[in-house]
C-alpha cells in the first residue's frame, strides 16, 4: 500500500538509514599514502579567541609496513615551512580533548614512545595550539593516531577556493594546483598529493561563496597507484568519512501477505558485515546490501525492516524500512498570519481526515498536528504532519573577523535570517564593509515581516607586553621560576612556547612577543643562577669484589662535600677511596653545598662475585599462551645482566604486563588477571649489563593463542 500526504514528501516505504562504503583494511606497500587534506579548517574565535586557521588544518594518510618515528616524518607544505613533530604534555593535553568531542565509537591516541605502528592511521594537525572546539571528532568510528606539527605556523599550509564570492554550480576561478609532499626520511620514500583550489566545494556541493559556507572543504586521495582526487565538504569536523547507511532505492509492494519488495541500499565509512532482520517473510539475502522481501502471511501494516552495519568496534548503525502513509503540502509547513496550506493525502483509495473530513486534500490556516487514515484493499495505515505559525525573520549580523578594529583596517558585516536587507546607511546588500568603531543596524524582511539586529564595532589598540616572574630570578641548580605575559591575546616565547606562562629553569634572557589584534610588542627579563654544579670521576666503574675505587671530585669548590655509598657507608672527605665488598650494584652520589644552594652527581659502581663475560639480550617477536608448555610466556633472553626493567603496552597504548628482572616472564594476562587477547603489543625496556653496557631497546611482539 503507498498512501502520499502533502508537507515534507514521507513515502509508504520511509527509510531512515544511516551507515556506509565498506572501507578494508589495507596497509600500504610503500612507506606512506596520503588519503585527505583539510584543506578550508573551521575556526571558532568565541571559543578559540585569537584562533588562526593555520592552527587547524588536517592532513590523514596511512603508514606502511615499517613502523615510523615522530622524526622520520617531513612535510612539504604548500605554503608555510616544516617545523617538526612534537609529542609532550600539551599534545596529551589536546588529544584527551578531542577524545571528549567522540560521540561515536572511535578513539584517538599519541604514537607510544613516539613510535607510529605500521599499518597505522594517522592525522596529522598543523599545530599543537590548535581550536578543539571548532574542529570536533563527533562521527568517528575508526582509532586514529594523532601527530602534532611544533607550533609557530599560525597562517595557512595551504590554499583555501579561488572562486568569487557568489555561489555557482560550477567553478570560476581558474585551475590553481597545490602540491602537498610526505617524506618519510630513513629511505627518502615519499608520497605526492595535489589538488585544484578552483575544485574545492563548500558545505552545499556547490562552488565560491562566503568564508563560512566553505568550511570544511577538503581534497580526497584514492590509493594505491596514481591517485585519483575527489572533493567533499562535511562541515566543522575533523576530516573524517561519517558512516551511513542509506537506501538508494526501493521497488514493489506488500498486500495481505503476498507480495515482494526490491531493496537497494549502501554504505559510506567503515563497516565490517551487515544483517537485515524484521517482519514473518522472507528475505533473500539478509547479510547484502541489495536484497529483497516477500511479505509473510503474519504480516500486519506497518512491516518494519531493520538493516545494521556493524562497525570495526562492533557498534551497530541502523535503520529501519516501514509502510506508511505520506502527506505533502502544496506551500511551506510553517505559515504566516492569515495563510493556508492545501494538504494532500496520497497513496491509498479512501482517506479519513482526523476532523473527518474524507477528501484527498484538505486546507488549514491554523497551526497544529493534522492526521490522515489511508484504506486500501491491502488495509489502513496513518501519516500526520505538523503545520506551524511563522513569525517575522530573525535577523543577525555575522562579523568576518574581529569587532574590535585597528586604525586602517576594516571588517565585514553579514546579515542573515531575512529575504532581503536595509542597512542604517541605506546600503541593500547582504553585506557591508565598515572602517570606523560604531553601532551598526540593520533591517530584514521576509514574507511575514521585518526584524532588526545591531552589532557594536569598537575601537583596538596595539599589545603592551609586560614579564612578572612568580619568585627570585636567580636560581640554585634544579630550581626553576615561572615567568608570566600580560598585556596581549597570544604570546610566543623566545624558545617557541605560546602559553601566558613558562617555567625557566636556565640562565639567560627570555623574551617574549606579544600579539594581539592590532600588532605586537616584545619584552625580555634575565634569569640568573648560582653555578656550582657537582661532578666526580671514579677510578673504574666494574671489576670483582673486593673492588677499591678512588674518587676524585671534580666540582667546584664546596662548603660541604658528602658522600653516600648506596648502603656500603659514608663520607666527608673532598675526594675519598672506598673498597666495596660485597658483589652488587652501587649508585654512588656526591652531594655539594655552597652559598645556601646544593647540587648532586651520582655514578653507577658494578661490583660482580667474579669477572663475568660480556653481557646480551634478545627480545622474542611472538608467543602463544595456550597452555602447551611451549613458548607459553613472554620472557627475555640475557646474559650477566645486572639490572632490567621491560613496560608492555598494548594498541591503545595502555600499559598491560612489566618486567623487572631478567628472570621474570609475562604470562599474556592483564594487571587485573583477565587473559589479554590476540594481537600486537609494543614493549620499551631498559636494562645494564654487567660489563657496562646499557640498553634501550623497543619494538612489537605478536600474542597468539
Amino acid at each position: 500500500m503507498k498512501i502520499t500526504t502533502s508537507a515534507s514528501r514521507i513515502t509508504l516505504l520511509t527509510l531512515a538509514l544511516s551507515c556506509a562504503i565498506a572501507v578494508e583494511a589495507q596497509i600500504p606497500t610503500k612507506c606512506l599514502e596520503i588519503e585527505r587534506i583539510l584543506v578550508d579548517a573551521c575556526i571558532d574565535l568565541n571559543a578559540c579567541p585569537g584562533g588562526q586557521e593555520g592552527q587547524n588544518e588536517m592532513v590523514s594518510f596511512r603508514t606502511g609496513p615499517q613502523a615510523t618515528a615522530l622524526t622520520e616524518l617531513e612535510a612539504d607544505w604548500p605554503n608555510n615551512s616544516w617545523n617538526g613533530l612534537v609529542q609532550n604534555a600539551m599534545t596529551a593535553t589536546t588529544t584527551a580533548t578531542l577524545n571528549a568531542t567522540i560521540t561515536a565509537c572511535g578513539h584517538l591516541l599519541e604514537p607510544p614512545g613516539g613510535i607510529i605502528p605500521p599499518g597505522s592511521r594517522v592525522l596529522l594537525i598543523t599545530s599543537t595550539t590548535m581550536c578543539a572546539a571548532a574542529n570536533p571528532f563527533t562521527n568517528l568510528t575508526d582509532t586514529l593516531y594523532l601527530v602534532f606539527q611544533s607550533p609557530g605556523n599560525i597562517s595557512g599550509h595551504f590554499a583555501n577556493h579561488n572562486n568569487g564570492s557568489t555561489i555557482s554550480p560550477t567553478p570560476s576561478g581558474g585551475s590553481a594546483p597545490r602540491t602537498l609532499i610526505l617524506t618519510y626520511l630513513p629511505t627518502a620514500c615519499s608520497d605526492t598529493a595535489t589538488y585544484d583550489r578552483e575544485l574545492l566545494t563548500n558545505v552545499l556541493g556547490t562552488y565560491g561563496g562566503t568564508s563560512a559556507e566553505n568550511d570544511g572543504a577538503t581534497a580526497a586521495f584514492s590509493w594505491p597507484g596514481v591517485p585519483q582526487v575527489s572533493y567533499v565538504n562535511f562541515g566543522c569536523q575533523a576530516p573524517i568519512v561519517p558512516t551511513e547507511v542509506l537506501v538508494d532505492q526501493v521497488t514493489g509492494s506488500l498486500c495481505g501477505g503476498t507480495g515482494t519488495v526490491q531493496l537497494v541500499t549502501s554504505v559510506t565509512g567503515p563497516y565490517t558485515s551487515v544483517q537485515w532482520s524484521g517482519g514473518t517473510g522472507v528475505i533473500s539475502d539478509p547479510t547484502s546490501l541489495s536484497t529483497s522481501y516477500t511479505a509473510g502471511p503474519n504480516d500486519v501494516d506497518p512491516v518494519v525492516l531493520t538493516l545494521c552495519a556493524t562497525l570495526a568496534c562492533g557498534d551497530p548503525v541502523c535503520t529501519t524500512v516501514t509502510l506508511t502513509v505520506s502527506i505533502t503540502p502544496d506551500g511551506p509547513t510553517t505559515l504566516c498570519p492569515g495563510e493556508s496550506v492545501t494538504l494532500t493525502a496520497g497513496g491509498a483509495d479512501t482517506y479519513l481526515w482526523g476532523d473527518q473530513q474524507t477528501t484527498a486534500s484538505i486546507s488549514v490556516s491554523i497551526a497544529g498536528t493534522y492526521t490522515v487514515t489511508g484504506t486500501n484493499a491491502c488495509g489502513s495505515s496513518d501519516a500526520q504532519i505538523t503545520i506551524t505559525t511563522a513569525s517575522g525573520p530573525a535577523v543577525a549580523i555575522t562579523p568576518n573577523g574581529p569587532t574590535t578594529l585597528c586604525p586602517g583596517e576594516s571588517v565585514v558585516l553579514t546579515a542573515s535570517g531575512a529575504d532581503s536587507y536595509l542597512w542604517d546607511d541605506q546600503q541593500t546588500s547582504t553585506s557591508i564593509t565598515v572602517t570606523q568603531p560604531g553601532t551598526y543596524g540593520v533591517t530584514g524582511t521576509n514574507g511575514c515581516g521585518q526584524g532588526n539586529a545591531q552589532i557594536i564595532i569598537t575601537a583596538g589598540s596595539l599589545p603592551a607586553v609586560s614579564i612578572t616572574p612568580d619568585g627570585s630570578t636567580t636560581l640554585c641548580p634544579g630550581e626553576s621560576v615561572t615567568l608570566t605575559a600580560s598585556g596581549a591575546s597570544t604570546y610566543l616565547w623566545s624558545n617557541q612556547q605560546t602559553g601566558a606562562s613558562i617555567t625557566a629553569s636556565a640562565t639567560g634572557t627570555y623574551s617574549v612577543t606579544g600579539t594581539n589584534g592590532c600588532g605586537q610588542d616584545n619584552t625580555s627579563i634575565e634569569v640568573d643562577a648560582i653555578d656550582l654544579s657537582a661532578s666526580f670521576t671514579p677510578s673504574v666503574t666494574t671489576g670483582t669484589a673486593p673492588l677499591t675505587v678512588v674518587f676524585t671530585n671534580t666540582s667546584d669548590p664546596a662548603d660541604v662535600n658528602s658522600w653516600d655509598f648506596d648502603g656500603d657507608g659514608s663520607s666527608l672527605l673532598t675526594s675519598p677511596t672506598h673498597t666495596f665488598n660485597e658483589a652488587g650494584v652501587y649508585t654512588v652520589v656526591l652531594t655539594i653545598t655552597a652559598q645556601g644552594c646544593t647540587a648532586a652527581a651520582e655514578a653507577t659502581i658494578v661490583v660482580a662475585a667474579e669477572l663475568l663475560g660480556a653481557s646480551s639480550i634478545t627480545v622474542p617477536n611472538v608467543f602463544s599462551p595456550n597452555g602447551d608448555r611451549v613458548n607459553d610466556q613472554l620472557m627475555v633472553l640475557s646474559e650477566n645482566l645486572t639490572t632490567l626493567s621491560m613496560l608492555i603496552y598494548n594498541r591503545w597504548g595502555e600499559k598491560v604486563g612489566e618486567l623487572r628482572t631478567a628472570k621474570d616472564a609475562w604470562d599474556a594476562r592483564t594487571f587485573s588477571g583477565e587473559p589479554a587477547p590476540d594481537g600486537t603489543y609494543f614493549y620499551v625496556l631498559n636494562a645494564t649489563g654487567a660489563d657496562g653496557l646499557s640498553y634501550d631497546l623497543s619494538g612489537a611482539i605478536t600474542l597468539i593463542r
